[in-house]
């Protein structure tokens, strides 16, 4: 006899700002890439709220693009918001599961904040956080994957 263990994966997309101190707007750009980019991005996990509210907690696999490609000068002297774009391959956590076993496949999105109309996500970068504000997101779940496992008393 077999049992089925499902695995949802999805990814999670959005485009991103972020402020950076620079001289120019080419400095800040490059900046931006050198502090923050896929291989230094030291994220594992992201709550996530649905449609009705509730929160689920995703494992994050992996950060499989952190670009950063314009940025627009603020207010502020040599202070420029520079802008990127982020995906993670994320699945839900084996604790977040409902009894079934399979998450909801809703929609689900990062919550808002009290500071702002967008909210923020705060992504570990070695000793210092960086927080990112987020512009667009969206999520896809991508099929699952259903893996047989043979129980032990017929492997005997």
């Amino acid at each position: 006899m077999k049992t089925r263990e499902c695995s949802s994966q999805a990814t999670f997309e959005a485009l991103i700002s972020r402020m950076v101190i620079s001289r120019t707007k080419k400095e800040a750009v490059r900046k931006a890439a050198y502090e923050l980019n896929a291989d230094n991005a030291d994220a594992n996990r992201i709550t996530l709220r649905g449609e009705q509210g509730q929160p689920l907690v995703f494992f994050i696999e992996r950060v499989e693009l952190l670009d950063w490609h314009d940025a627009e000068m603020t207010d502020c002297c040599h202070q420029f918001k520079v802008f990127g774009r982020m995906r993670l391959a994320i699945r839900p956590l084996q604790t977040s599961f409902d009894p079934s076993g399979e998450p909801e496949r809703g929609g689900f999105r990062l919550p808002g904040t009290s500071f702002g109309e967008n909210p923020v996500f705060v992504l570990p970068n070695g000793s210092e956080p960086c927080f990112l504000t987020v512009l667009q997101q969206t999520m896809t779940w991508e099929s699952s994957r259903i893996i047989g496992i043979a129980h032990l008393s017929k492997l005997a």
